[in-house]
């Protein structure tokens, strides 16, 4: 049988003082202690958008919509996806649309298209300064389609294609 000298005795009763200090510092009078922390962790905005279909607005000016006055169309639809707050805006890429075909005019100005998120009622014009077209909050999934109206006058815009590239941007609010 071995014997232990009488020092590691002494060197395991101070391990023990030493492991019970912690409970010490935190003025526990029982064999067991409860320490409380507070954690704080400070989650951002996440914001996902999803386009489907093409954001290019391509309107003809031909003798029905010179004569109304107006062409319709649908576009894209935006997916927003996020954990807060959010607005969706819309700008223009260029002042001006693009002559694609015919006689369409070079300065039609970015101006005469509208957009809404109705097909009805709702539209906003365009510029190349972001314009709110939605908002909303935590979502797994709004789907938000979008509409336009392109004005014609018939004194200034000639018969043809007009091409215009909408920008949409997702922003925390």
């Amino acid at each position: 049988m071995q014997r232990w000298p009488s020092r590691p005795s002494l060197t395991v009763a101070s391990l023990l003082l030493l492991a019970a200090a912690p409970a010490l510092a935190q003025h526990c009078s029982e064999r067991a202690c409860t320490a409380t922390n507070t954690v704080s962790v400070h989650v951002g905005t996440v914001l996902r958008l999803g386009v489907q279909g093409s954001t290019t607005v391509l309107a003809t000016a031909g003798q029905g919509t010179l004569a109304s006055g107006e062409g319709v169309g649908v576009g894209p639809t935006a997916v927003v996806r996020s954990n807060g707050t959010w607005r969706l805006q819309v700008s223009t890429a260029q002042d001006a649309w693009t002559p694609v075909g015919g006689a369409a005019r070079s300065d039609k100005p970015a101006g005469d298209l509208s957009i809404s998120t109705r097909a009805t009622d709702g539209f906003t014009s365009m510029s190349t300064t972001p314009a709110d077209v939605a908002r909303g909050g935590p979502t797994s999934g709004a789907t938000l389609p979008l509409y336009y109206r392109t004005q014609f006058t018939a004194a200034s815009d000639a018969p043809g294609t007009y091409s215009l590239t909408v920008r949409l941007t997702l922003v925390g609010a």
